[in-house]
């Protein structure tokens, strides 16, 4: 009995048949690609990604939202290589876009793509972690997109943001979070780089924002990194 069970198992004797295994490499092959579409950590900042962030990250209602027009004044905050800080340079024309970032080597891929498109009217900050060093009572609107959930001195920053908006100026705060995670701690959040709406909503309350508008969720990009962004619009 032994012996003919390790006939049975014997790796050199064993075959599967072609209708048995096709089942499963289909089932690998969709396994993998759903791993590759759903990428947490897929890179959507990069010029080379702007083109493919057009099609789910809802620019233009960001913008619509921000109730800005020519001339306006606006700060990017979380910039990064200026996915917004480009499009809201065209909105305003002869205004000022304030793109603000803590790593230089961003600001830095930034006028390189400013200088491609001979655009002229941003300007380019280097932010601390808690203070987006931008003048008092000078902006009409601010945008922070993807961005918030890295700021640990969060309180200091929503204070510095009010600080610089003009009266009932606007603030644009969108974020992701994963359905699967909405229920851990805000530490557990961030850690994963997101955050829940309700967390930004306590904040944005204490620091005296009033709010205008918000809905969860707002974009739906769970097939490219597996979450969903919501919004928050608030006013001074």
């Amino acid at each position: 009995m032994q012996q003919e069970y390790a006939d049975r198992v014997n790796l050199d004797s064993y075959q599967v048949s072609d209708s048995e295994m096709r089942p499963a490499i289909i089932l690998v092959l969709m396994l993998s690609f759903s791993a590759f579409a759903q990428d947490q950590w897929k890179n959507v900042y990069k010029e080379s990604a702007w083109q493919e962030r057009d099609a789910w990250q809802k620019p233009d209602e960001l913008i619509k939202r921000l109730n800005i027009k020519e001339g306006s004044k606006v700060a990017d905050i979380g910039c990064n290589e200026g996915y917004m800080t480009v499009k809201l340079s065209k909105i305003v024309g002869a205004g000022k876009v304030y793109a603000v970032d803590v790593n230089q080597s961003k600001l830095d891929a930034l006028q390189d793509h400013l200088k491609a498109r001979n655009i002229n009217n941003v300007l380019t900050i280097k932010g601390d972690y808690d203070d987006p060093k931008l003048e008092t009572n000078s902006l009409d609107a601010v945008i922070i997109l993807d961005t918030y959930h890295e700021m640990d001195d969060h309180d200091k920053i929503l204070i510095k943001v009010k600080s610089a908006l003009k009266t009932d100026g606007r603030l644009v705060v969108c974020e992701p979070i994963a359905e699967s995670r909405e229920k851990l701690d805000r530490a557990q959040q961030e850690s994963k780089h997101e955050l829940a709406m309700n967390f930004a909503l306590k904040d944005l309350q204490k620091a005296g924002f009033h709010i205008l508008f918000q809905k969860d969720p707002f974009v739906d990009r769970t097939k490219i990194k597996g979450d969903k962004m919501w919004i928050i619009v608030a006013t001074k």
